[in-house]
């Protein structure tokens, strides 16, 4: 059987949009080690990477749903304005980029990023005051590029949500009233941070989303491998 290394680099570097299924499904296709979890890792943050509108929040939102006092989301720092339906200081903290530069110049924050004009960031504290409730699990949603510049800070399990199409990843940027002139500009990141996924040797587990029930099934199954709170 191929190790994990071997196998990803038989997939060829995606270099239009059509070839982004076949990268996906190769890429969960690699073998993954079974995992033996020790303390230190079951008490890990959980980072979920993964292009914009790939449904890391719908599956986190379902983790959530069925193991309310288990899971918990890191609430990120964004300086983009606030969607119908989101709650700040839940989904987000909804701040000025005024507020995010002092936090980010007092050296509060982690993962800072710039996505489509707006700032992104995780505040440090908060992420170490939620570790020390080991009953529960801390969720952190971002992409590939924050993952490689804070792997080497903090010790997360990593699960890289891929799409499985083109216009799959289409049809879910129209669902979330994404201007038509920012569509094709998002799937060309897609495209970016899928090759970078690729690269990444450090991600513990890829997966597609493909059927929402099945896919959330298969990070279910895999995440009570790992965290015995969810028992």
């Amino acid at each position: 059987m191929m190790c994990e290394i071997e196998m990803l680099e038989k997939v060829k570097v995606v270099r239009n949009l059509s070839n982004l299924m076949a990268v996906a499904l190769a890429l969960e296709q690699v073998p993954q080690p079974k995992p033996q979890p020790k303390q230190s890792e079951c008490s890990k943050p959980l980072m979920i990477i993964g292009p914009s509108a790939v449904g890391k929040d719908t599956m986190i939102n379902r983790l959530k749903a069925k193991y309310p006092n288990v899971i918990y989301k890191l609430p990120s720092y964004t300086t983009r304005p606030r969607r119908e339906g989101e709650v700040d200081g839940m989904d987000y903290y909804f701040v000025t980029k005024e507020e995010f530069f002092k936090l980010r110049d007092n050296g509060e924050l982690f993962g800072i990023q710039e996505y489509n004009n707006n700032w992104y960031a995780s505040n440090k504290k908060r992420l170490e005051e939620s570790l020390e409730n080991k009953e529960k699990i801390t969720i952190l949603n971002y992409n590939i590029e924050t993952a490689n510049d804070v792997k080497d800070e903090i010790p997360f399990y990593f699960v890289a949500v891929l799409p499985p199409s083109e216009k799959a990843l289409k049809e879910r940027l129209i669902k979330r009233k994404t201007k038509a002139e920012e569509i094709e500009r998002r799937m060309e990141n897609s495209i970016r941070e899928i090759q970078l996924i690729h690269k990444a040797s450090y991600i513990d587990f890829r997966m597609v989303n493909d059927k929402e029930d099945e896919a959330y099934n298969k990070l279910e199954k895999k995440l009570k491998e790992i965290y015995p709170q969810l028992h």
